[in-house]
């Protein structure tokens, strides 16, 4: 059992913030944290993290998503800018759609506020890099401090750092930078104005940079004492740090040979913590596609007879139908047969119309349809469609169908495919062909965040397999983080007994005749559970009630009683 202290669920966390944002996040399918303008990609997460990968991981989602919804590539198209021009747009436009996102979602600004300070004055490495950078980089710093500081006033003190070493090669940029800055908090509405932006800029630096080279050449063309001496000083290579045209360098300069942007430092920080050597990460399955096809007449028949014996033994056992019931109240209608009450000084003299409601309870099924199953998915399809027809008939109940594995066009961890999408008409469509492996773990991270949005109070997962999924350990694990979220997660092995091992309240059927009193069992010792805990809640706070004492202490005492 893992310890579930300050438990986060980073991989449900990071998905559901994509899912908040707008945004799709594929977990487990690269090395490394990245995006491709449409999908944030990050490796595969620790189910739970104490370090700063948590706040790492929020931050990286939260900065590409900024991107994918606010920055317009569009403008980019048929310009070809320099690796300093892009370079300079990139800074400014990280800090505008920062700020668009924000006004949106508020939560964010947390998030990037800790980049900038883990980044620029908690992370000493990226101090010690620069030692012994062109003095040219200056300008560069200068821009991304001046930017960054407009939330995080404590760079101001390293941008002064960069901005005397500026005024000691090149007096009056500073100043001349600053001009152009501080209209961009009013003036850049868009990635076409954070281009203008980064372009004037870069003119000042061209107009330095010629300044610098008549300067060299001047130098060039003063006497020298004699040949020996013309010949030494062609014969010496300025060192790093030490030419006579830093800025004329600098416009040369690849993008590898630049500072590294602040996305590509979140996202090596990311690599860097998560290691297949330190901790096992999980990855969560993602939606692909399958080909389904109705099942037979014949089988169809049989599910329907199997839902309709279930749903009769259900409808008593899972009704959602509001109940009403007349009880003794401080307000309402007055209770003539209740008046002695005023004897005792008990104020519960009225009588209130009490509503006790039924299960509010949203249920998916996860199907395995590994290679492994071949021999048995025509049961474990006919089970579900079976099981899914009988839920869909009790008001209150929501149901969704995935299966798993499916097929997908880029290359993923592992991959799921919606039979039934929760709220959705149901249909036969549940004949499919078994193939592929078994990512259990992945399937049930998919379906943990699902129902993780749900609005029903009870949340079950039905998992019918086989029961030999691809990384035992860590399905199990992953069902012990689906518990302590409240959620139950009961397992139907189809001739495969080995289920119990994995998933705690589950049962084996060898026959379609055998699933409904074997569903029955499973979803009574799970629902009766609940309804046991209502009880105990409602009387706890009937008592609380009567005798004006918390329903938490009265909740305490009548179990103990």
């Amino acid at each position: 059992m893992m310890p579930f202290t300050n438990f986060k669920a980073l991989p449900l966390v990071a998905s559901m913030l994509g899912d908040k944002l707008g945004v799709k996040v594929v977990i487990g399918s690269s090395d490394t944290a990245c995006t491709n303008g449409d999908t944030i990609f990050l490796p595969p997460l620790p189910v739970d993290d104490e370090g700063v990968l948590y706040p790492l991981v929020n931050g990286f989602i939260d900065h590409e998503a900024a991107h994918i919804r606010h920055t317009n590539l569009d403008v980019l198209k048929g310009k070809r800018l320099t690796p300093v021009e892009k370079h300079l747009w990139n800074a400014i436009e990280d800090w505008r759609v920062e700020h668009e996102i924000i006004k949106r979602y508020p939560g964010c600004h947390e998030h990037f506020t800790w980049l900038i300070r883990h980044f620029f004055l908690e992370n000493t490495e990226t101090e010690k890099a620069g030692e012994n950078e062109s003095p040219a980089f200056s300008v560069l710093n200068f821009v991304l401090l001046t930017l960054r500081s407009w939330d995080v006033p404590e760079l101001v003190c390293n941008c002064e750092l960069e901005a005397y070493i500026m005024e000691k090669h090149w007096p009056g940029l500073r100043s001349s930078i600053d001009a152009i800055m501080q209209d961009i908090p009013a003036r850049c509405r868009s990635t076409q104005d954070s281009l203008d932006f980064a372009q004037k800029i870069l003119q000042l630096i061209e107009q330095e940079a010629q300044k610098e080279q008549k300067s060299t050449e001047s130098s060039a063309l003063s006497p020298s004492t004699n040949v020996q001496d013309n010949s030494e000083q062609i014969q010496q290579v300025p060192q790093t740090g030490d030419s006579q045209q830093p800025l004329h360098e600098l416009l040369q300069a690849k993008e590898d040979d630049l500072p590294t942007s602040m996305a590509k430092q979140i996202s090596n920080a990311i690599s860097n913590q998560y290691s297949p050597q330190k901790q096992k990460g999980v990855s969560v399955a993602v939606e692909g596609k399958l080909t389904t096809n109705e099942l037979p007449d014949a089988l169809i028949m049989e599910a329907q007879t199997i839902s309709r014996a279930l749903r009769t033994k259900l409808q008593g056992l899972l009704q959602s139908q509001v109940l009403r019931r007349s009880s003794p109240s401080r307000h309402g209608k007055l209770c003539g047969h209740g008046l002695y009450r005023i004897a005792v000084h008990n104020p519960r003299l009225f009588l209130k119309n009490e509503s006790v409601t039924g299960l509010d309870t949203a249920v998916h099924i996860l199907l395995d349809i590994s290679g492994s199953m071949t021999s048995r998915i025509d049961l474990a399809c006919a089970a579900c469609y079976s099981v899914a027809l009988a839920l869909t008939a009790i008001p209150g109940i929501s149901v969704g169908v995935s299966a798993f594995p499916a097929d997908y066009e880029e290359d993923v961890a592992a991959t799921v495919y919606p039979l039934l999408r929760h709220g959705k008409r149901i249909t036969n469509s549940f004949a499919v062909e078994a193939h592929g492996s078994t990512p259990m773990t992945e399937a049930l991270w998919y379906v943990l965040e699902r129902l993780s949005t749900r609005h029903e109070k009870s949340k079950v997962i039905l998992l019918v397999t086989d029961g030999y999924p691809d990384d035992p350990d860590t399905a199990k694990e992953t069902i012990t983080v689906a518990q302590y979220l409240g959620m139950e997660v009961l397992g139907i092995g189809i001739d495969a007994p080995i289920i119990g091992s994995i998933i705690p309240i589950s049962e084996t059927i060898t026959d379609i005749h055998e699933l409904a009193p074997t569903m029955f069992r499973l979803l009574q010792q799970t629902l009766l559970k609940k309804k046991e805990i209502i009880r105990v809640s409602n009387k706890s706070n009937y008592l609380a009630d009567y005798w004006n004492i918390s329903s938490t202490d009265c909740h305490q005492n009548y179990k103990r009683h």
